[in-house]
């Protein structure tokens, strides 16, 4: 059990400020935490997220230009090559989405890297597969390009 310095009422031992007088227990410089002050991960999560979101989107691209390379080398063989100016379109347009996409994820992480926010490791995780995502970009605008 603690008493208040200045009104002599009791007090919990962690009090931080009697609740009875408002007078203050800290030492003068230290400044009362505030909600502003502690570190927000909300950055990093959505960074983390949407950089996860235009991973699975691009791979899920990837997955479908295999099919679609097949489909051109038996159209390649028969003369006809509607089938890989379209996959080369699909391609580009799919880059284009992606780097649309996936450029206010890095962004968020860096900016929450910089700003050293919460979820420090979600931040760097999210900048990651966010070069990760610019690599399967540069990878589908190559292949728009053939």
């Amino acid at each position: 059990m603690m008493y208040c310095r200045s009104c002599g009422k009791s007090l919990h031992e962690s009090a931080l400020f009697c609740p009875h007088c408002g007078y203050n227990f800290r030492p003068a410089g230290t400044a009362t935490p505030s909600v502003a002050d502690k570190p927000s991960i909300w950055m990093a999560i959505t960074a983390m997220t949407l950089s996860i979101l235009v991973l699975l989107i691009l791979l899920a691209v990837f997955g479908q230009l295999e099919s679609i390379k097949a489909l051109s080398q038996i159209e390649s063989a028969l003369g006809s090559h509607t089938l890989k100016q379209r996959m080369a379109e699909d391609a580009y347009y799919s880059a284009i989405g992606g780097l649309v996409l996936g450029l206010p994820p890095a962004v968020l992480g860096i900016v929450s890297l910089v700003q050293q926010r919460g979820g420090r490791g979600m931040a760097i995780a999210s900048v990651v597969i966010g070069a990760l995502n610019l690599f399967l970009i540069l990878a589908l605008f190559g292949l728009s390009l053939e």
